[in-house]
């Protein structure tokens, strides 16, 4: 067991797990935020491309026409790590795919894949910002998700987050994609 169950000592638990990732942006992160090195958005999951470079292959996966991503690749022991936090702190919500997030703002968007409702946490050193805005019907909503886990339907409503200032910011996004289906 690597969390202890309170949470703001598992935040720093996490921050140092994920800083040991080296962090980088998949081909569609880049055509929407440019960022510098040692920073980005990565998915970590199953993903359509069977290929990373020329020459190069992805792993299959037990899902119809997925291949497990670079980074699920490059660090399989996260999936156990993810699975005790979400068990301990999100009430076994149910996932398949973790977008992972380092010094990395996101502008207003809705998540045309996702499925039903995301989770979204932040851990870091950050002093100030980082703040995740949800545009509900009536309203902007923002949310401090280092406080506490943020749930929402990414798939219904926009959402963006804030720049932040003063150290590293890094943040998980758990949700369902609408890809899945398992290979019998």
């Amino acid at each position: 067991m690597i969390f202890t169950g309170n949470w703001f000592l598992d935040n720093y638990i996490m921050t140092d797990i994920l800083s040991e990732v080296e962090y980088y942006c998949g081909t569609e992160r880049k055509k929407i935020h440019k960022v510098s090195k040692g920073n980005g958005s990565m998915l970590y999951g199953t993903t359509w491309r069977s290929y990373l470079a020329p020459g190069r292959t992805r792993t299959p996966s037990p899902w119809v026409n997925l291949y497990y991503t670079k980074c699920h690749d490059d660090y399989p022991e996260l999936e156990n790590i993810f699975k005790e936090f979400t068990k301990l702190y999100l009430n076994n919500f149910e996932y398949d795919q973790v977008q992972m997030n380092k010094n990395y703002t996101i502008p207003r968007h809705i998540d045309s894949k996702n499925v039903g409702e995301s989770v979204l946490v932040a851990f870091g050193d950050y002093s100030e910002g980082g703040l995740t805005c949800v545009e509900y019907e009536n309203k902007i909503v923002t949310y401090d998700p280092r406080e506490k886990p943020v749930k929402f339907n990414g798939s219904k409503y926009y959402h963006y987050v804030t720049e932040h200032k003063g150290g590293d910011r890094y943040s998980l996004v758990f949700f369902k994609n609408n890809k899945k289906k398992l290979i019998n």
